[in-house]
C-alpha cells in the first residue's frame, strides 16, 4: 500500500508519530487533538491498510516511516 495516496494528511501525521514510538495520548497532545480522535485515526489507518492489531500497526508505521512525508 502507498500510504501517501490512501491516507489523509492527518492520518499520515499520526502514522509518523506512531513510527516514533508515541502513544495515543502523546500524539493527541502534539497535534492538539483528543485521544478519542487519535484512536479513530489509528482505527482508520488499520482498516485502510488491512491491519488487525496494534503490533501490526506499529510495524507498518515503522516500515513506512521513510515514505511518509507530511507537507
Amino acid at each position: 500500500m502507498e500510504p501517501d495516496h490512501v491516507l489523509t494528511r492527518r492520518e499520515r501525521e499520526v502514522l509518523e508519530l506512531i513510527s516514533q514510538g508515541k502513544t495515543s495520548k502523546q500524539i493527541a497532545h502534539s497535534l492538539n487533538l483528543s485521544v478519542y480522535t487519535v484512536n479513530n485515526h489509528r482505527k482508520h489507518i488499520c482498516k485502510k491498510a488491512g491491519l488487525h492489531s496494534t503490533a501490526r500497526l506499529v510495524a507498518f508505521a515503522v516500515s513506512q516511516s521513510a515514505n511518509v512525508r507530511v507537507p
